[in-house]
């Protein structure tokens, strides 16, 4: 019977072991998840060389209409809610003794919500390229949850799966599709931008990228390597 008792005790503190082990892996190492991501895709009228060139003008100037806008909106709003608050003197007194601006921090929310308002200006946006490069292309920009197949970015591959993405079909999207990581903001890092911003909102986007369950997207390695995802239901956007 004593023995019982020393084995089931012993069974008892190998288990809370467990827990505790796997309780601290969790919050040590954030797993990533499909729900963590907005992507960007660009599809092309088809596979002609010139319909893919105007694709990749496409995607030129939406990237750069975004990197122009996305931070300078955020900063907007976050200081419209900060007066409203009451807290905008306290932040400004901050900024003061630290001898810098007021920082704007920018999250996927902010990131879909951008999207989500100006997603007929990114369609027009696309159109006028379009126009502009003498095709009379329609174009339709969406924002939803997609399946999308196995996709190689950079060294790193996305499983095949249901991801948020923002889509931009030019024409009757029989091409192939030119398609980076939106937020985490991937593509926006290095795209075009005024002199005045560029250092501000270099160093937001890489802030964001410090976050560590975004490690596997930025470590070096000798050969791509699949993401572990935890694949989670998904909604429409605006269902």
């Amino acid at each position: 019977m004593g023995l019982r008792k020393k084995e089931l005790k012993f069974l008892i503190f190998i288990l809370i072991c467990i827990i505790l082990f796997s309780t601290w892996n969790v919050y040590s190492n954030p797993e990533l998840s499909n729900d963590d991501f907005i992507r960007f895709h660009v599809i092309a009228n088809s596979d002609s060389d010139k319909d893919q060139q105007l694709k990749l003008k496409v995607r030129d100037g939406i990237l750069a209409k975004i990197n122009s806008e996305l931070i300078q909106e955020t900063m907007a709003q976050e200081l419209t809610e900060l007066q409203a608050s009451g807290g905008l003197a306290k932040q400004e007194q901050e900024a003061d003794e630290k001898d810098s601006g007021i920082r704007v921090s920018l999250d996927l929310d902010k990131s879909r919500e951008y999207i989500q308002e100006n997603i007929i200006e990114i369609e027009d946006t696309a159109e006028r390229i379009i126009k502009e490069n003498g095709y009379d292309y329609e174009a339709k920009a969406e924002l939803g949850v997609k399946w999308i197949p196995k996709k190689t970015y950079g060294d790193v591959i996305f499983p095949a799966g249901n991801y948020e993405a923002l889509n931009v079909t030019i024409g009757e999207g029989k091409g192939q599709n030119w398609w980076c990581v939106l937020f985490p903001p991937l593509c926006l890092i290095g795209a075009e931008e005024t002199v005045e911003q560029d250092e501000i909102v270099e160093d937001i986007y890489k802030d964001i990228l410090l976050d560590k369950k975004y490690d596997p997207l930025t470590e070096k390695r000798d050969k791509p390597a699949t993401l572990k995802l935890k694949f989670k239901t998904l909604e429409l956007i605006g269902e």
